[in-house]
């Protein structure tokens, strides 16, 4: 269980002031612009009773949107009355990458979820991604970062926890497992070692990557996932009342590889996202612009989870991501 953690001052995030039993606001500062500062909207609601604080942000990806419209579906759902602790929640964590729709940070074209813990004194998106750590580390007893499959491609649901063997993994663990989703990725793989929740575990804070949806569209059913994650996990931490759900089986996994292509045209999937897979098996088509197929995409192992797609009839150029897939461990 996370600890108590005594704090001799107020909780603060940037301008929002945690008020005991009261819903408040403010903004974060991330950065500057030539004539102003980058910040994003910061929502903290404090439960009458003291907790746990529990930190969740969105659109550490731009195009990600249905983390904010989640997170605003989870705050108004809640009893402050019966709330014990503590929400923050941090709208757009990458406010430029928000504001252009691009994945990338577009003043460096940085993906801020690898460039953590990032530098006070380096590029702009490690500047950031310094800011946002030690509010997090100052403010947090564990942390859900949203994700999805953005514009471009379709996620299914799962949680994501970084899989050290520490203690703080084997609490990541017991909260991926009240997130309400049966699929958890138990992550060891190298290149998330510049993500957020890798180094937050690593700085001894649970945390989560939360997936899901994706494609451009923001679904009722990618709402409902998002907010169940939200409930079970802070019901978790005793911040809110009752019992975290758990599923009646797990699936595991790990090692993912990235799937891309070699040539250009019009993918058509052959599977669909949270599908398993064996090696080999055809993913899906790219078909020029004459109605030829260029290429058969196939899966590099198996039995595999489709753990990301892109949409159907996207445009590819050479070289884009097509897929991701995660070898399956164990069902239990």
């Amino acid at each position: 269980m996370i600890k108590e953690t005594a704090k001799k001052k107020p909780l603060s995030v940037g301008t929002a002031r945690a008020i005991r039993g009261k819903r408040t606001t403010g903004r974060l500062a991330l950065g500057s612009y030539p004539d102003g500062t980058i910040d994003s909207p910061v929502i903290i609601a404090s439960g009458a009773k003291p907790g746990p604080t529990l930190w969740i942000q969105g659109c550490v990806h731009g195009p990600e949107v249905g983390g904010p419209v989640a997170m605003l579906r989870f705050l108004d759902g809640l009893k402050l009355s019966a709330l014990s602790g503590t929400i923050v929640a941090v709208m757009t964590a990458n406010p430029t990458a928000f504001r252009s729709s691009s994945r990338n940070t577009p003043h460096d074209g940085e993906n801020l979820n690898r460039v953590f813990p990032g530098a006070a004194n380096g590029p702009h998106s490690r500047q950031t991604a310094h800011i946002l750590m030690r509010a997090a580390l100052n403010t947090a007893d564990a942390v859900l970062d949203l994700h999805s499959g953005g514009d471009r491609s379709i996620v299914p649901f799962y949680a994501l926890y970084w899989n050290d063997g520490s203690p703080t993994a084997k609490e990541s663990a017991r909260l991926a497992r009240a997130a309400g989703t049966p699929d958890i990725w138990m992550s060891t793989d190298t290149w998330l070692d510049g993500a957020m929740f890798t180094n937050l575990t690593r700085a001894s804070i649970p945390a989560l990557i939360i997936e899901c949806g994706g494609g451009g569209q923001v679904r009722e059913e990618y709402i409902d996932q998002y907010v169940s994650a939200m409930r079970g996990v802070a019901k978790a931490l005793g911040i809110l009342p009752g019992r975290a759900p758990r599923q009646r089986k797990y699936r595991t996994m790990d090692n993912a590889l990235l799937v891309y292509s070699r040539g250009g045209g019009l993918f058509e999937p052959s599977v669909a996202a949270g599908d398993i897979v064996a090696k080999g098996q055809e993913l899906g088509r790219i078909r020029d612009l004459f109605g030829k197929v260029v290429e058969v995409v196939k899966s590099p192992s198996g039995p595999a989870y489709i753990a990301s797609m892109r949409r159907a009839y996207m445009p590819i150029f050479s070289g884009d991501q097509i897929a991701e897939t995660i070898d399956v461990f164990e069902d239990r």
